[in-house]
């Protein structure tokens, strides 16, 4: 009989200990939601400033963004290689005895033109994708736009 009350008692403590688990999470992340919401988290202040045109996109042109901005798997495998080359390059540098400043400089910039270039190019997709939508598309789009900025200085 103790053998069976003493396992009652320890599937209460495991269920008492799975719903205030539970309930952690969801006020970490109802916190952690509020404040990307607000735009005053951490993470909020660091979006692109084509955020909010990219958002203001209806679903059917962010799809099609978005397919041309991740291109086909085989560029993706190519671009992944390359930065997987670039940052095994970074780790040999490193690891040589004297310190070679001058390739790990010329390294650093090299990955930063590399970065550069995706907003860049996101860019031109972006104003591709606006310049082919016709007038009436166009201003719903600047509504859109416009709703968005006026909630977002609030």
């Amino acid at each position: 009989m103790s053998a069976s009350t003493d396992l009652k008692s320890r599937n209460l403590w495991k269920i008492l200990f799975g719903i205030s688990l539970a309930l952690n999470l969801l006020i970490v992340g109802a916190f952690g939601g509020a404040m990307l919401r607000v735009g005053k988290g951490p993470v909020a202040k660091h979006r692109t400033s084509g955020y909010l045109y990219m958002r203001a996109l209806n679903f059917e042109d962010k799809k099609v963004l978005r397919k041309k901005l991740s291109g086909n798997k085989d560029s993706r495998k190519i671009i992944r290689a390359k930065e997987h080359s670039s940052y095994s390059s970074a780790v040999k540098i490193l690891k040589k005895v004297p310190f070679d400043r001058k390739a790990f400089e010329d390294l650093l910039d090299e990955q930063t033109k590399h970065s550069k270039s995706k907003p860049s190019s996101a860019r031109v997709a972006l104003v591709t994708q606006i310049e082919n939508m016709p007038k009436e598309e166009r201003l719903i789009y600047s509504k859109r736009l416009e709703d968005l900025v006026r909630n977002k200085l609030k």
